[in-house]
């Protein structure tokens, strides 16, 4: 006598209790992928990004092309350092952003005389820097949160010398050379 196997546990085409685990499969994955792509934009626009460098002004420190990860929460709990190497908001309304380095912090005076910048009267060591610092400038006071900014190619570089300080809400983040992945 042939022997019937028990119908509970077959999976059937039209079986509804089976359906219904997939249809809560694709919706678990649905919920995972739209929340991957709000946490990377999230990460991208208040964490950390990606940079490139498309000029020549921070040459030799950022080659031009160069890829650079572009800290952009370091400074909702600090101020920019002398020395700091930022990533600029180009203009008040345009989205382009350009990297410089931070000369001139809040308060302080900046000049320019025979190539060389000055800070408060005292002349800044600046072993990064290519070329003669020109023209003559100043000596011009930098304004309560904002910053004076330059490229280290001085001869090539469009920085504060052309387009004033730079307020600190312009500043969207902070590059470390040589830090995590600076490749071509």
């Amino acid at each position: 006598m042939a022997q019937l196997e028990p119908t509970g546990n077959r999976r059937s085409f039209f079986n509804w209790r089976f359906l219904w685990a997939e249809r809560r499969r694709a919706n678990r994955l649905a919920f995972i992928l739209s929340w991957s792509i709000v946490m990377y934009f999230f990460m991208k626009a208040y964490v950390v990004s990606v940079g490139i460098v498309d000029d020549i002004s921070m040459h030799p420190t950022l080659p031009e092309g160069g890829y650079h990860l572009v800290n952009r929460y370091i400074y909702h709990f600090v101020h920019p350092e002398r020395g700091d190497i930022v990533v600029v908001r180009g203009s008040e309304y345009g989205p382009e952003e350009i990297v410089k380095r931070v000369i001139g912090l809040p308060s302080e005076t900046v000049a320019i005389r025979s190539g060389h910048v000055y800070i408060n009267g005292r002349r800044l060591a600046e072993p990064y820097a290519v070329g003669a610092t020109l023209p003559t400038l100043g000596p011009m006071p930098v304004g309560k949160d904002t910053y004076f900014v330059l490229g280290d190619n001085r001869l090539v570089s469009r920085d504060s010398r052309h387009f004033g300080t730079v307020p600190f809400k312009n500043i969207r983040g902070k590059i470390k050379p040589g830090f995590l992945f600076p490749f071509r």
